[in-house]
């Protein structure tokens, strides 16, 4: 039996599995909390669309599902220290890239939790942006409330921002704030403060006026590099994801080549960090305040599976 692990809470995991290897000493982080009814029941609809990489005979975990056996082939969302512990046989060989995606993701090879969990901080998505020359003006990790307050008493703080947990995603673990630039609103403080408590470090950006999301999906091992694809995300007035559309014919061709040009130096930094496996990077387009559109080609970086891999193996004729 093969076990398909759609465990898309996993940046708990990895929350706790950086820190823990960051601050041993300290406990914070180390206990999940258990995902709400409301979550469980959000996320089961998108975690059933990975049924698309499985075979009669597979075994298909949702979360909130009593723990699953192991069993001698496991493919995970994320990969993390549970996938490990449940993955009774060795990845073969790296195959070859161009093999239809439901096949390819059982073989590709997986890099260990702890270089997951290392890539998959925001602050190593930061580093790259810097090295790119594509951070967003003002962008940094925030250590504390107080570091928080004083990066907002700059000249040039932003009136609307947001600061994000290292770990998360779907729009999860984060506050916008869209009348500062100070953070005097007494709810908004105790939520900031509640993040800094639960999260530790912050990431803090500029809160923009996005037009149009963008995803790109990729297969990397230590010597190739599949990109397997450019899509279109679909996403709520609050930025969070909502689908995805294949169909991406109205991104511009400098700017889908600057996308790709994009994902390429990301594997790149990757690789020398350890990693292997599927990755995705976000983009977007964003209005400025004198009404041009400027495009921002890497948001995030997601060492894990994507939802642009789902739909791009729904779309494989051969799968």
């Amino acid at each position: 039996m093969r076990l398909l692990l759609a465990n898309l809470l996993a940046e708990d995991d990895l929350a706790r599995l950086f820190h823990t290897h960051a601050h041993p000493h300290e406990n914070r982080l180390r206990l999940r909390r258990p995902a709400s009814a409301a979550t469980l029941q959000t996320i089961a609809p998108m975690a059933r669309r990975l049924a698309v990489f499985t075979r009669p005979g597979d075994r298909l975990w949702l979360p909130g599902e009593p723990p699953p056996e192991p069993a001698a082939e496991v493919l995970a969302w994320c990969e993390t220290p549970e996938a490990v512990a449940l993955r009774l046989a060795p990845r073969p060989d790296p195959p070859a890239l161009d093999l239809p995606l439901a096949d390819l993701l059982w073989r590709l090879p997986v890099a260990p939790p702890e270089v997951v969990a290392r890539v998959h901080h925001r602050g190593f998505a930061l580093r790259v942006a810097r090295e790119l020359g594509c951070a967003l003006p003002g962008a940094r990790m925030v250590e504390s409330p107080e570091d928080l307050d004083l990066h907002l008493a700059a000249r040039e703080a932003p009136a609307a921002w947001v600061v994000k947990a290292p770990f998360s995603a779907s729009g999860r673990a984060r506050h916008i704030e869209r009348s500062g630039p100070r953070l005097t609103d007494t709810k908004s403080r105790r939520t900031v403060e509640n993040l800094f408590t639960r999260h530790g470090p912050l990431l803090f950006e500029p809160w923009l006026d996005r037009v149009a999301d963008w995803g790109c999906s990729s297969l990397l091992t230590r010597d190739d590099l599949r990109i397997v694809g450019i899509h279109r995300q679909q996403v709520d007035i609050k930025g969070q994801f909502v689908g995805i559309d294949p169909e991406a014919q109205d991104l511009p061709a400098a700017d889908r080549e600057r996308l790709m040009e994009t994902a390429r130096a990301v594997a790149a930094d990757l690789r020398v960090a350890g990693y292997v496996g599927p990755f995705g990077i976000d983009a977007w387009h964003w209005r400025r305040p004198d009404g041009t559109v400027a495009f921002h080609p890497l948001g995030e970086i997601n060492a894990r599976m994507t939802f642009g891999l789902v739909a791009w193996a729904n779309a494989d004729p051969r799968a």
